[in-house]
């Protein structure tokens, strides 16, 4: 993948702001390799570590996918560990892309249910220690979103608002995510009702799966959830009247090309509908999604789409200004570590 020089450069340089990167599923590789390890996992023979954990070609349906997202879960043993998993994160962010802004979800009933060690404030506390030490180092501003678990029941994820809200100095958000295509989103619209009520952003996993008519849920999350963004939403491209809406209120979509690519959501980088949704006017955002077992970074999705579709850096500066303005960080926050000439090199 050769870009010319120019181009790679600006896009090194390019402070950049993630939306929608999965907290438990972006950990650094030499990392999970070692948590693996400690669990009893094999590391050493050849393709056994890459065929347990990694997501690395397409596997086809999201459901696939997300079975496998369990055994990165379960190698996840601490409240430690997702302190050491949240500063590392954040820095490899801010060091590998430049991101300034960053944003990262996390479902605190996914690593709950399995170990049940853990407890859900120690582990909100321990996470919101590995923020605040990578903050102290780098000039990166970090927000947290809380994900309700679509499989659940609505009176668990009932309990989890309540912790979300409870927890308004560490969350900013609240999200809807796992499985789009059996379970409707119709009946969270009371919670996410409230939420927003209580202050929170709201983000929802909609629009994602490539099946005829998913688009509906995009216009659910927005009309009955009150969705400010839309997490993925790349299938609004099915409904021409749903992308004119989005466009006309101006509500970003959280669109994470090589997690579209791998989930089989979209057949490939070429044909992902980035470029055509921008070209409608909708305020489409570049994201990672789960960076750490898909075995990418938020400056190689900036890459894959400037050599696949040929888009110019002027749009990829176009995409951060909507996701800094986007973001649901505070805007002091977020000012305080974005330097007003673009074209500035790292602190």
């Amino acid at each position: 993948m050769k870009l010319p020089s120019p181009t790679t450069e600006a896009l090194q340089r390019m402070q950049k702001v993630e939306l929608h990167c999965h907290l438990e599923l972006a950990l650094r590789m030499s990392t999970l390799r070692e948590l693996a390890a400690n669990q009893g996992h094999d590391v050493q023979t050849e393709g056994v570590f890459e065929s347990e954990f990694l997501i690395q070609k397409p596997m086809g349906e999201l459901r696939d996918v997300l079975h496998k997202f369990l055994n990165t879960r379960d190698v996840i043993v601490s409240e430690a560990w997702m302190e050491r998993i949240a500063f590392e994160v954040c820095e490899d962010m801010y060091l590998e892309s430049n991101v300034r802004i960053l944003e990262l979800r996390y479902a605190p009933s996914f690593l709950l249910d399995h170990h049940t060690s853990m407890k859900a404030d120690r582990l909100q506390e321990a996470i919101q220690r590995g923020v605040s030490k990578a903050e102290a180092l780098y000039p990166i501003a970090v927000g947290l979103i809380c994900i309700l678990q679509r499989t659940n029941s609505i009176e668990e994820n009932a309990r989890w608002v309540d912790f979300a809200l409870n927890h308004r100095n560490g969350f900013v958000a609240l999200d809807l995510a796992d499985n789009e295509v059996d379970f409707d989103p119709e009946p969270f619209i009371p919670l996410f009702m409230r939420a927003k009520k209580g202050g929170l952003g709201i983000t929802v996993h909609a629009g994602e799966p490539l099946i005829p008519g998913i688009s509906k849920n995009i216009i659910t999350a927005i009309d009955g959830m009150g969705a400010d963004r839309i997490g993925h939403g790349l299938q609004a491209i099915e409904n021409p009247e749903l992308v004119e809406m989005l466009a006309h209120k101006g509500i970003p979509l959280e669109l994470c090309p090589t997690s579209n690519w791998l989930t089989g959501a979209t057949p490939s980088i070429e044909t992902h509908p980035f470029r055509q949704l921008h070209a409608a006017g909708v305020q489409v955002t570049i994201n990672t999604d789960d960076p750490g077992i898909m075995c990418t970074n938020l400056l190689r999705e900036y890459h894959l789409l400037a050599f696949h579709q040929n888009i110019p850096v002027s749009v990829f500066e176009q995409c951060n200004a909507w996701a800094f303005e986007a973001s649901f960080i505070d805007e002091a926050k977020r000012r305080s570590v974005w330097q007003t000439n673009t074209q500035c090199q790292q602190s």
